[in-house]
């Protein structure tokens, strides 16, 4: 996972009842509802999952160690969304055993490499990165319309989160496209897969109007690149938007910092 910083995320469950709404204002949608999406069947999985499951979010110090306000931040966001969740006391594996010996059944925990939601029962993983990309594309989805034959371009299509984007658009019907700085992984990832590579970023900006920015880069979606229709998903950071493109598509624009992967990882873990 991107290693946020401490200012990323210091604000987020005072903005929790901001963004929600701001959210509904986009898609029509709860982040929630959003969550839900992303599988089958999800609204009525959801409300029966998040009444039987307990979620202990666990601090671990391995590596850079705990982000100042990360675990707060995630127990704040399943806590809006209905979700019985604690942080643990204890760090690392006495945080583990401290969740379970309290009831979890679910642990959401983070190291420098991978976060993650390990449901003990089921022995299910789900990786943030999975999560964030469907939950964006169910974003995606709710904000644009139906993406079925709609034509879809991924900025950072070689990374983990926009390939995983990729494939769950191609499950959507979309005409993927897709652009990564690594050319070489690109060409590599789409062997067997009908998914246009994209080589001119600049060029190819100005042909699509539906994007999903999984890139790290910022500035690379200019005003230019623009257009009444264009709706992007973002969950890249930083946001790679120009000041002035933010400021023209920033009601059609879906980016946090760790709600909507938070919440589908709950949704992933416990109902799938």
């Amino acid at each position: 996972m991107t290693r946020l910083k401490k200012e990323d995320i210091m604000d987020i469950i005072q903005k929790l009842p901001a963004y929600e709404a701001d959210l509904v204002r986009k898609t029509g949608l709860s982040l929630k509802e959003i969550a839900s999406r992303s599988i089958e069947d999800g609204e009525e999985k959801v409300r029966a999952a998040i009444g039987s499951h307990t979620v202990a979010v666990v601090p671990i110090t391995l590596g850079q160690g705990v982000i100042e306000n990360f675990v707060e931040a995630v127990e704040g966001i399943l806590i809006h969304i209905g979700v019985n969740a604690f942080k643990t006391r204890d760090k690392d594996i006495a945080g583990l055993a401290e969740g379970i010996e309290k009831g979890a059944d679910i642990a959401f925990l983070a190291d420098d490499n991978r976060f993650i939601a390990l449901n003990f029962p089921s022995r299910r993983v789900i990786d943030n990165v999975e999560a964030t990309a469907k939950g964006y594309v169910s974003a995606l989805e709710a904000m644009a319309g139906d993406l079925s034959q709609r034509r879809v371009l991924v900025i950072g299509g070689a990374g983990r989160v926009g390939w995983n984007a990729v494939l769950c658009l191609k499950k959507k019907g979309a005409k993927v496209a897709a652009f990564d700085s690594n050319q070489d992984r690109m060409e590599s990832l789409v062997k067997g897969h009908e998914i246009t590579v994209e080589r001119n970023l600049e060029e190819a900006l100005s042909r699509y109007t539906l994007f999903f920015d999984a890139s790290p880069s910022a500035n690379i979606i200019q005003a230019k690149h623009i257009k009444p229709e264009t709706f992007i998903a973002a969950p890249g950071i930083p946001l790679g938007l120009s000041e002035e493109a933010y400021f023209l598509v920033k009601e059609r624009l879906i980016h946090d910092v760790l709600e909507i992967g938070v919440a589908t990882m709950f949704v992933h873990a416990s109902c799938v």
